[in-house]
């Protein structure tokens, strides 16, 4: 079951989403707030298990919300406006819905949701565990290794948010020494995550995801076309809007041997 909180400052939009919820019976709709003053005061005392939030409102932003959301909470932006997208996302937006919601739409993020929902009970069960800043950068190199269709949570780098990611969106990562930037499917932007390449190594799945020297891991069916431009630059378009990766001679020998054109 999930419990949901709606937070919109338009009751009829309040209304709407209510009403599609209701029809699963598998969520709760434990709250509908018009404020952002007011979606605090109820945060304070209760945490939902997703948040499907307004971004402009009259007397507040979606975003001031996000400092009193729990990290256990997914958080879903619905907005008439597609210019906070990219935003909505580097914040740790679970996804992202346009008004007016269409159905069939929200069950797709519905279905994501209880993906990522299963990968927040874990957390909840094991987080009586304390670790240093050191030891979370290798914290998850304990963890069983992926498959495509897995959802993964990762930390950001100088936030106390995680993100949710299927291993199937990600395209390419690239190290940055005890970080990673990593791009995804269908954004164009990177996000940076305090987690090392070698962690990444460990967890995603090796014929999927192969490592290039010491810097890049890249998902090969994700590979749309090779530019060999010099012994100095190639440059790695992906399908589905992915952002290109530009790599050196060695790691560009590398790839020629995994697509077999060395």
């Amino acid at each position: 079951m999930l419990n949901v909180l709606i937070v919109d400052d338009e009751p009829t939009a309040r209304g709407r989403m209510g009403e599609l919820l209701s029809s699963d019976r598998e969520i709760a709709v434990i709250g509908e707030i018009g404020s952002v003053k007011a979606a605090k005061e109820f945060l304070a005392v209760q945490t939902p298990d997703v948040i499907f939030l307004d971004i402009e409102m009259p007397n507040g932003c979606g975003f001031d919300l996000l400092p009193s959301v729990s990290d256990l909470t997914q958080v879903v932006f619905v907005t008439a406006w597609e210019k906070y997208a990219v935003q909505a996302f580097a914040m740790a937006a679970s996804d992202y819905l346009v008004k007016p919601v269409d159905p069939e739409r929200l069950k797709d993020t519905i279905e994501r949701l209880r993906d990522q929902s299963s990968l927040l009970t874990q957390r909840r069960i094991k987080s009586h565990r304390v670790f240093s800043d050191d030891d979370m950068l290798d914290a998850d190199l304990t963890m069983q290794q992926c498959r495509l269709e897995d959802f993964i949570s990762v930390p950001f780098k100088h936030k106390k948010s995680n993100a949710v990611l299927k291993v199937a969106d990600i395209c390419w990562i690239e190290s940055l020494r005890n970080y990673t930037k990593v791009a995804l499917c269908n954004q164009d932007l990177e996000l940076i995550f305090r987690r090392r390449l070698a962690t990444w190594e460990e967890l995603l799945p090796s014929d999927s995801f192969p490592r290039l020297g010491r810097s890049y891991i890249l998902q090969v069916s994700r590979i749309d076309q090779v530019e060999w431009n010099s012994r100095a630059e190639t440059i790695v378009h992906f399908r589905d809007g992915g952002l290109p990766l530009h790599i050196g001679r060695l790691a560009a020998g590398r790839l020629r041997e995994i697509l077999g054109q060395s």
